[in-house]
């Protein structure tokens, strides 16, 4: 199999196959990973192809400072963080779109209706409590939670120091509990007073 930089110099010399292949081996994480930072799936799509097209377009101005895989993945970052930036001044943002997509292991025929219900619960309280992070906390903690990448793959994929990453990443999960038990608080004293 061929690594990123071999098929980046294969399309650049013309083979289109090659450019293909990267686009096939990282499709699905990028998506994965725009749909953590936009919320909307639909969305998702237009702007990982978008990145992808951008990349096709500016594949040539690619330095080898960082990988492949970091420089497709800061593509799609920046599309996304554009394209947010564009809803938020249109004022687009539903909170009925934001959904973590990580039911699947709920839904199997034997869950009960309530783990599934509680599931789908939990799933929104994130998708809101994700939703209102700064950008910096959010963006890396989807890198490493979701993702799955190290903090020196987020530091290269980012163009950030090490310890800025683990300084986002670890103040991105306090700040995600702190709005997670916020957002339980209420609703769980409603509960109590019934």
């Amino acid at each position: 199999m061929d690594s990123d930089d071999q098929l980046l110099s294969q399309f650049l010399a013309g083979d289109e196959r090659a450019f293909e292949t990267l686009v096939g081996r990282y499709e699905a994480p990028i998506r994965k990973l725009v749909y953590g930072l936009v919320r909307d799936w639909a969305l998702a799509e237009d702007v990982a192809q978008d990145a992808f097209l951008r990349a096709y377009q500016k594949a040539s101005t690619f330095r080898g400072r960082s990988s492949v895989k970091a420089w497709l993945y800061r593509i799609a970052i920046n599309r996304a963080r554009d394209e947010l930036r564009q809803i938020r001044r249109k004022g687009e943002i539903s909170l009925e779109s934001a959904e973590i997509g990580g039911l699947e292991r709920y839904e199997s025929r034997t869950a009960s209706a309530e783990a599934l219900a509680a599931a789908r619960e939990l799933e929104r309280h994130v998708a809101m409590a994700l939703s209102e992070m700064r950008e910096e906390y959010r963006t890396a903690l989807m890198l490493r939670e979701m993702e799955g990448l190290t903090y020196r793959e987020i530091a290269e994929l980012l163009e950030w120091p090490l310890g800025t990453v683990q300084i986002r990443v670890h103040r991105g999960r306090l700040e995600l509990r702190s709005r997670l038990g916020q957002l339980r608080a209420p609703r769980e004293g409603t509960k109590e007073g019934k």
